[in-house]
């Protein structure tokens, strides 16, 4: 449960990345995901899932996936910026 609660606060954190990114669509979809898994974490830590509540972990799951994509997303942004800013010195000297 400690690793599902660190991606969580990871995957809480990425549409503020994604917004600074100018991923400003990708980071407003991605809140739903966020509120559902934290509600999804909340209650199973509370009172615990019913049989018939599966799809709160699909939720989970869902926010998950669409986490590490978005992720993914703002370390291609970060890899293609600093190869621009190492061209950029290149050329300098």
């Amino acid at each position: 449960m400690d690793i599902l609660l660190i991606f969580l606060l990871i995957f809480s954190f990425t549409p503020f990345l994604l917004w600074g990114d100018k991923w400003r669509k990708t980071a407003l979809l991605q809140i739903p995901f966020v509120a559902g898994a934290w509600f999804t974490f909340i209650k199973h830590m509370m009172v615990g899932i019913a049989p018939n509540e599966s799809y709160l972990w699909i939720l989970f799951i869902a926010n998950l996936i669409y986490g590490h994509i978005a992720f993914t997303i703002i370390l291609m942004e970060l890899r293609k910026s600093m190869k621009f800013r190492q061209r950029f010195v290149q050329q300098n000297y």
